[in-house]
This record gives structure tokens, C-alpha cells and sequence, in this order.
């Protein structure tokens, strides 16, 4: 579930935030609004380009493609699938959550390389 999401400073000087291009750093940003409290969020184009890019028209799924491969590649975000659907895990390092709250999309099968 979208939550109200804070964003420490210390992201935009990141080693993560370097690595990637603008418009990744945007997805970045939204996918953070996106994921429920334990990070997880469902990584269908469709599904996260209609919550960060609403308004968007020139947003296709190719770029979206593009920029969540940037930030797997950066660790920013860990990908995985069960039964076919596709998730991902979004590392939540500059984030503090208040009253977390269980999630309903099923855990990684691997432990994220940032706990």
C-alpha cells in the first residue's frame, strides 16, 4: 500500500544516487512511495508507471525497463518473482518507518544484500 514517505537528505548524495540517470532516481523516489512498510511492491511496468508517472504520457515500459534495471544494477532495488508475478524489494536505508504495518506480497526468497 502507497504510504506518506520521508526522505532523508543523505539520499541525494548517495553512492546509489550517483550511479543512476535523473529518471531513475524519480523511479527511485516513487517506487519508495509505492512499497508497502517492509519494501515490497509489485514491479509489473503497468503497475508502478500508472503510481509514479500518472500524468506521463511518454513513459513506456521499455524506459521503465531501463531506469528499474539502473537501480538493481545500483542495489537499490532487488527484484524476484513468485508463481509468476513479478516483485521487488526497495532498500529502505534512507527511510525510517513508523508504525510498520505486515505486508501482503509474498517475502523474497533471498535475504536483501542491505540487511
Amino acid at each position: 500500500m502507497a504510504r506518506i514517505r520521508t526522505m532523508k537528505p543523505s539520499f541525494w548524495s548517495s553512492r546509489t544516487a550517483a550511479q543512476v540517470s535523473r529518471d531513475a532516481r524519480l523511479l527511485a523516489l516513487g517506487l519508495i512511495s509505492f512499497a508497502d512498510d517492509q519494501g515490497r511492491f509489485l514491479a509489473s511496468p503497468a503497475a508502478v508507471i500508472g503510481y509514479v508517472f500518472p500524468n506521463d504520457d511518454d513513459v513506456t515500459p521499455a524506459k521503465f525497463k531501463r531506469w528499474f534495471e539502473e537501480l538493481v544494477k545500483a542495489g537499490f532495488v532487488v527484484p524476484y518473482e513468485q508463481a509468476g508475478v513479478k516483485y521487488g524489494v526497495v532498500n529502505f536505508k534512507h527511510q525510517v518507518i513508523n508504525r510498520p504495518q505486515p505486508s501482503t506480497y509474498p517475502p523474497p526468497p533471498q535475504k536483501e544484500p542491505w540487511e
